[in-house]
């Protein structure tokens, strides 16, 4: 259910909360309610915001989620909620056309669990004193006033000409940042990613520079300022990079070089034990 490449990094978020919360009552499949919760515990994204907004939050949500499952299989057949999460995830991805964005967000996501009566969402914002009216009112509202959309990391790298390795780390970092919860992808998580990609070369170029792996899983795990800088702007400038280079592909020597001259970046590297401005060098003396 995470495959969709037009998922925002914050509703990968969610759907990670929901797997993981169906896991944790050991309830057969994961619905709609999880879902809605997911969202509730997505702490950043704009769902959250809305849900927030209406006094939706975790601590009220979570005590009621064990008995959801059980009280909708006794209202329905399991026919009837096997699929549920699925129909609103399609609903989610229509509501995003709909609106002409490039990515599917918590927003969207919130906007198809209301549009469907299918699974546990439903009765679970009932027993909150809500509804899915309500909850879809205030969506519609907080998009009217222009709430600032989520990053996709997926909807970013599209434009960026990614040679297949680029890709792979990539992937790698937005993986890290969602299996961390961190409300965005970081340049942490693309420097630890290029790291452990054993097959390109630059994991060796940062190893001899004496980039310590356990000082960065530790700002990562501290959820420090500096490897929490999105890669968003690091994305831009290695394109740039690879353009003024004369190369066709964007490639991972690339995104190292764009990382090692930003400032968040260079900082990253010099709190961990790597000299920026080594690197630089030697990327510049590789061959194109």
């Amino acid at each position: 259910m995470v495959n969709n490449s037009r998922y925002s990094h914050h509703a990968r978020r969610a759907l990670k909360h929901a797997g993981d919360l169906a896991a944790q009552h050991h309830h057969p499949t994961v619905d709609t309610g999880h879902l809605l919760v997911g969202v509730m515990l997505t702490e950043g994204s704009v769902g959250w915001g809305v849900l927030h907004s209406l006094n939706l939050t975790a601590s009220r949500a979570l005590p009621l989620l064990p008995g959801l499952f059980s009280q909708l299989a006794d209202a329905v057949s399991d026919s009837g909620s096997a699929g549920a999460l699925d129909q609103a995830l399609a609903l989610a991805a229509d509501e995003s056309v709909w609106l002409e964005q490039p990515y599917i967000g918590t927003e969207h996501l919130l906007l198809g669990l209301t549009r469907t009566s299918a699974g546990s969402a439903g009765l679970l914002l009932n027993r909150l004193e809500s509804s899915a009216e309500r909850l879809r009112r205030e969506v519609r509202r907080h998009l009217r006033q222009g709430v600032a959309a989520e990053f996709s990391l997926q909807v970013a790298r599209r434009t960026a000409r990614l040679s297949e390795l680029s890709r792979r780390v990539i992937a790698g970092a937005e993986q890290l940042a969602v299996t961390l919860d961190h409300p965005t992808v970081g340049i942490g998580h693309l420097l630890l990613a290029l790291l452990l990609e054993e097959r390109g070369p630059m994991a060796a170029l940062l190893r001899a520079s004496g980039l310590d792996q356990s000082c960065l899983r530790a700002c990562l795990d501290r959820r420090d300022p500096l490897p929490l800088e999105s890669v968003e702007l690091v994305l831009a400038q290695a394109q740039d990079h690879a353009d003024n280079m004369g190369s066709h592909y964007t490639g991972t020597e690339h995104l190292l070089l764009a990382l090692a001259l930003a400032p968040a970046g260079a900082g990253l590297l010099r709190v961990c034990g790597a000299d920026p401005m080594a690197l630089v060098s030697e990327l510049a003396r590789r061959p194109q």
